[in-house]
């Protein structure tokens, strides 16, 4: 018994090793086939290198960074298209930054307004540098322009421009603009020859100039321009007695000035201003009463520098309010007069009327030309008694005085009259007079028929009514004026 005892057991451990090793062949073969799925799906990791391979590989070449170019704030922007150029200097002080603070030179800005003079336009090869089709209209004048002389005039524009801009270096923004600087590229005085005409010839640019006003014109007026200015330097007697739009405004103006100045304890300063500002308009309220304007949008005219109209120490002046002038500009020529002087510094201003016609967007906030490509031609001497614009006689002697020069093939514009009549007032009619009642005849005094006695009414009769003592007619009024509606 103990020995089958023993052979069964033997025979039970040797089926289970036979089991294990079975199942343990079975558990390897699922093992390897998940590790030859894996194998399949992902890259096998590289091998890591030798020292030797890692010494062998040259470094890689750093990516340069993307090149942002530099743009600082323009500070010339900022100041009327002028450049500055600045730098930082930075000098060592044996000081303690409390006792520098205290001192105003340690800190400071220093500045230096460079500026290049031009010099002017001498002959018809600098005229065709800007502009050629200018100088082929110049050019068309016989002895021009070897016969004219600069004008001491473009000297002196330039100057006051330097003087301006030196008493204002403390304040920036009160600059002349780099535009403004240069707005005047000639200014040559010519006499031709056979007639002796005089003529000046300026080269520049052109602004819009919004100023004037006429009550006895049917003209309406603009004056929403900060710097409109109700009268011109053309002006002529008030011809009839209508009032000037500007005059009631300008009037409670003054009051308000007066008022003002009338407070105690008002600053020197203020009293000085109120004090100018009283001055001024009561000159204006005197204009306004007394004469008529140019208005800039009906009226072609051109502005002058105000010193070229001015005397000095017994100089004649370069030309006049009034004289006759022909704008040069895109082929075509226009007739105008000097309407008005601007201030000494600052050159190429025209009426709201010439400038539309030359660049129709021009407003008071857009000038039509800023390039230096419009020609001026200004005739001294030859102003008239002062009238309300005749166009059609503006553009008769602007013709005469271009062929007085010998410029006779140049288009020139017939300007329209843009100003309107009145409209005829509607007479009020005359109330009808009332009629007059005719009185009974008076009894003849001759008869000597006694009169019968009164009839007493019965009922329901009335007695004759007794006739009313005739009445005056009512005097008629006189009619209403109709005042026309103003422009």
């Amino acid at each position: 018994m103990p020995g089958s005892s023993l052979r069964s057991l033997q025979t039970r451990m040797r089926r289970a090793l036979l089991h294990a090793v079975f199942f343990g062949m079975i558990l390897g073969l699922g093992l390897a086939g998940c590790r030859r799925k894996k194998a399949l799906t992902e890259p096998a990791p590289a091998a890591e290198p030798t020292p030797s391979a890692i010494a062998a590989i040259p470094p890689p070449k750093p990516v340069p960074l993307p090149v942002i170019p530099r743009k600082p704030m323009e500070v010339a922007q900022l100041f009327q298209g002028i450049s500055f150029l600045h730098k930082l200097g930075v000098k060592d002080s044996e000081r303690l930054a409390s006792l520098e603070r205290e001192e105003p030179g340690s800190y400071t800005v220093e500045i230096e307004v460079t500026v290049k003079k031009p010099r002017p336009s001498r002959t018809l090869e600098d005229f065709h540098s800007n502009d050629p089709e200018l100088a082929k209209i110049l050019g068309g004048i016989p002895d021009f322009p070897d016969q004219a002389k600069v004008s001491p005039a473009f000297d002196k524009i330039y100057r006051l421009k330097e003087d301006w801009i030196r008493e204002r270096l403390g304040q920036l923004d009160q600059l002349l603009s780099r535009h403004n600087y240069y707005d005047c590229e000639t200014v040559l005085e010519f006499t031709a020859a056979k007639t002796g005409r005089r003529a000046l010839v300026f080269k520049g640019d052109m602004d819009v100039n919004t100023d004037g006003s006429d009550g006895d014109r049917n003209i309406t007026v603009d004056s929403s321009s900060r710097f409109f200015q109700p009268q011109t330097s053309f002006r002529w007697k008030k011809q009839t007695g209508r009032e000037n739009p500007f005059l009631t405004a300008t009037k409670d103006r003054l009051a308000e000035l007066k008022a003002e100045y009338a407070v105690k304890g008002l600053s020197p300063e203020r009293n000085a201003q109120l004090k100018a500002g009283i001055e001024m308009l009561s000159r204006r309220v005197y204009d306004l009463k007394t004469w008529s304007f140019l208005v800039a949008a009906t009226d072609p005219f051109i502005v002058l520098p105000g010193f070229m109209m001015r005397t000095a120490d017994g100089e004649t002046p370069l030309a006049g309010v009034g004289d006759y002038a022909v704008v040069i500009y895109g082929g075509k020529a226009y007739p105008a007069v000097v309407g008005d002087a601007g201030p000494s510094f600052k050159f190429g201003e025209a009426s709201l009327r010439l400038c539309q016609e030359l660049n129709p967007r021009s407003s008071s906030l857009s000038r039509p030309i800023s390039e230096l490509k419009v020609g001026y031609l200004v005739f001294p001497g030859t102003a008239e008694e002062p009238a309300p614009p005749d166009l059609d006689h503006w553009h008769k002697r602007c013709a005469t005085l271009l062929e007085e020069i010998g410029l006779t093939s140049v288009n020139l514009h017939s300007w329209e009259n843009l100003v309107q009549p009145w409209p005829t007032p509607t007479p009020t009619p005359a109330p009808t007079p009332a009629s007059e009642p005719v009185p009974s005849p008076a009894p003849n005094p001759s008869t000597t028929e006694t009169p019968a006695a009164p009839v007493e009414p019965s009922d329901g009769a009335s007695a004759e009514p007794v006739p009313a003592p005739p009445q005056k007619a009512p005097e008629e009024p006189e009619a209403a004026q109709a005042t026309p509606e103003e422009g």
